[in-house]
């Protein structure tokens, strides 16, 4: 491991604590997200391009530029690393970044729809640059689960946000050729949607959520992103058999 790895933020706080220490207001689940889609949808870049990612999604000046700030490299680019290989992990250690228990639910449901909204852009700005390096036509048809998995956290991120903000929402653009809109009632069964700070009811419902959202991602890397199992096994087999990963880690 290297050095920017170990100081690279493990969690929701210790990424918040190094936002705040650069002075910006970003969102550490929205940042959080973003990784983790560009990750799952294939994106393997050096330390610096993912600090140069990272930058771009915060909107973050040249102050913070990873030619000459460690700090920046060790905290978006050693994140990003230690991200993949625990999205690897056989024991299934990923979570995303979000707020403990000690947050309020407003604060909590928020961070879990910039968790989402952050994925699904990180996920399109990998089809981008696979299509802008020919890897892709942008014409190939996703996988089904992979589908499931992106349209669903499109419906947590809508009902957990004001429709006004929803409706201007930055990544709409990369996903109007995607099937993303909500075919289920999948969200508002789950209570998350209606429910009140405080309720025990709503508190399980959350966990729930959340415990979902963590295999959704695990899906679409598994399923889709994880393209060190294809090279290790070229004849093309699905990932998830040729690393031979447990049956729970994606949704079926």
């Amino acid at each position: 491991m290297s050095h920017n790895e170990l100081l690279a933020p493990a969690d929701f706080d210790e990424l918040a604590d190094w936002l705040v220490s650069v002075s910006s207001a970003f969102s550490p689940a929205e940042l959080h997200g973003a990784i983790i889609g560009g990750l799952s949808g294939s994106m393997r870049l050096s330390q610096r391009e993912w600090s140069l990612f990272g930058l771009a999604i915060m909107g973050a000046g040249e102050q913070l530029s990873p030619d000459d700030n460690n700090n920046t490299l060790a905290a978006i680019g050693g994140m990003a690393q230690a991200q993949l290989a625990l999205l690897g992990d056989s024991e299934l250690a990923f979570a995303p970044f979000l707020p403990d228990d000690e947050s309020s639910i407003e604060q909590r449901t928020e961070a879990v729809s910039l968790w989402c909204r952050g994925f699904l852009g990180g996920f399109a700005e990998a089809q981008v640059k696979r299509q802008r390096s020919g890897e892709t036509t942008g014409d190939e048809a996703l996988p089904e689960t992979v589908v499931e998995a992106l349209r669903d956290m499109a419906a947590i991120a809508q009902a957990t946000v004001e429709a006004d903000a929803a409706s201007d929402d930055e990544y709409d653009d990369e996903f109007e050729n995607q099937p993303l809109n909500p075919s289920e009632n999948w969200v508002e069964d789950s209570g998350l949607s209606d429910s009140t700070d405080g309720d025990p009811e709503f508190e399980n419902d959350y966990m729930e959520i959340v415990e979902y959202l963590r295999l959704a991602a695990l899906t679409v890397f598994t399923e889709y992103g994880w393209v060190e199992a294809y090279q290790a096994n070229p004849k093309g087999a699905d990932p998830a058999s040729a690393a031979a990963m447990p049956d729970n880690k994606t949704l079926h």
